[in-house]
C-alpha cells in the first residue's frame, strides 16, 4: 500500500516526493522495517519512534519526529486504528460455500458470501454480500445479517434475530439466547416462561467471544450502533444498549435495563433489573448499580457511589490504622485524666 493512500484515509498531507513510499505493515517501534509505518500517541516513547526503522509516523503536530514523515493528525491513536484495518489479515468474501455446510430452504445468499465448514444456515434467512460465516456457526430460521458481516467460529444467532452491516460477532457468541425468565409456586417450584422476542444487533456493532445476549420476552433486546461488547458478557432479556457504549468483560446486565450512548462500563459491573443508566456515564470496575445512573455522571463501587467520593472513602481508609492508634492513645489519657481528677476530689 502506498503511503499516499495511507494519508488519503486520514486526510492529512504528507511531501509529494514520498507519495510512492511503499508501507506493508503498522507496528509497534521496536518491530518496525524501513517498510512499516508506526504511531506515536505518547510523547515519552518519542525516542523509541525516532530511532526505529520505520519511515513514516502518525502523530500530532506538537510531537512530529525528526527523521520521519509526519501523519500529522488530532488524535494518533485513533489515526492508528484506522490504519491498522487496512492491514488487518482476514480471510476474504470469495463467493464458497463449503461442502459440509448446511443451507435451509428460502434462505437467500448474496453471492459473494463465504461459509465455512459445518455451518448451518436455517430456513427463511437473509445474509448480505461481502459476508463471511465461520466454521460451526448456527444460524437459525427466519434471521437476518447484513453486509460485510464477521461471524466468526461456533457464534449461534437464533431464530427471528436481525444482524446490521459490518457486525463483528467473535467465537463462541450465542445472539438470541432463551430470557432468564420464570414464575414460582408457592412450594418453590419454577415455571419457565417463554420468549417470543428476538436480538437485534445493529451496524457496526462488536460482539466479544463467549458474550451471551438474550432474546426479548416480546419485543427486541437491541444492541445500537458501534456498540462495544467484550467477551464473557451478559445482556438479559429485554434490555437496550444505546449507541457507541463500551462494556468491558464480564459484565452483567440484568432483564429490562435501558444503557444511553457512549457509555462505558467497566469490567466486573453488575446492574440489577429494570435500571436506566444515561448518556456519557463512566462505571468503575466491579461497581454494583442498584438504582439509575443520570447521564454524566461517574460512578464506582458497590454499591455505586459517585466517583470523588469513593476516592475520597478509600484515602480515609489508608489512614485507619494511623487513626486507629491514635484513638487508643487519646482513651488512654483521657482515662489518665479521669483518675487524676478523681484523686483530687479526694
Amino acid at each position: 500500500m502506498k503511503l499516499s493512500e495511507i494519508a488519503e484515509i486520514l486526510q492529512c498531507s504528507i511531501p509529494q516526493e514520498s507519495a510512492g513510499i511503499e508501507i506493508d505493515s503498522i507496528t509497534s517501534p521496536e518491530y518496525a522495517s524501513d517498510r512499516s509505518i508506526t504511531f506515536l500517541s505518547n510523547p515519552r516513547f518519542i525516542d523509541a519512534v525516532r530511532d526505529c526503522k520505520a519511515r513514516a509516523v502518525i502523530t500530532r503536530k506538537d510531537q512530529e519526529v525528526e527523521g520521519k514523515i509526519s501523519l500529522v493528525v488530532d488524535n494518533p491513536y485513533v489515526g492508528y486504528a484506522k490504519v491498522a484495518q487496512l492491514f488487518e489479515t482476514w480471510l476474504p468474501a470469495d463467493g464458497t460455500v463449503h461442502n459440509t455446510a448446511i443451507v435451509g430452504s428460502d434462505t437467500t445468499i448474496a453471492d459473494d458470501v463465504r461459509i465455512g465448514p459445518y455451518a448451518v444456515i436455517g430456513d427463511d434467512c437473509s445474509i448480505a454480500a461481502g459476508t463471511v460465516i465461520g466454521a460451526h456457526v448456527v444460524v437459525e430460521h427466519n434471521v437476518s445479517i447484513g453486509e460485510n458481516c464477521r461471524i466468526h467460529a461456533g457464534v449461534k444467532v437464533t431464530r427471528d434475530c436481525w444482524v446490521g452491516n459490518r457486525v463483528i460477532i467473535e467465537c463462541g457468541a450465542i445472539i438470541g439466547s432463551e430470557g432468564f425468565a420464570n414464575g414460582r409456586t408457592k412450594n418453590g417450584e419454577w415455571v419457565r416462561i417463554p420468549s417470543f422476542g428476538n436480538v437485534v444487533v445493529d451496524d457496526d456493532a462488536w460482539v466479544g467471544a463467549n458474550t451471551c445476549i438474550d432474546r426479548g420476552s416480546f419485543g427486541s433486546t437491541r444492541i445500537g450502533k458501534g456498540a462495544r461488547l467484550d467477551n464473557l458478557i451478559h445482556i438479559a432479556h429485554n434490555v437496550r444498549v444505546d449507541d457507541h457504549t463500551a462494556m468491558a468483560a464480564q459484565t452483567g446486565i440484568a432483564g429490562s435495563c435501558n444503557i444511553g450512548k457512549r457509555t462505558i462500563l467497566a469490567g466486573q459491573v453488575g446492574v440489577a433489573d429494570h435500571v436506566n443508566i444515561g448518556d456519557d456515564v463512566f462505571i468503575g470496575a466491579k461497581a454494583g448499580i442498584s438504582k439509575g445512573v443520570e447521564s454524566g455522571r461517574k460512578m464506582t463501587g458497590c454499591p455505586a457511589r459517585d466517583i470523588m467520593k469513593i476516592r475520597r472513602i478509600e484515602a480515609v481508609q489508608l489512614s485507619l490504622p494511623d487513626m486507629a492508634k491514635e484513638l487508643k492513645m487519646l482513651k488512654r489519657e483521657v482515662q489518665q485524666l479521669k483518675e487524676t481528677l478523681s484523686s483530687d476530689e479526694e
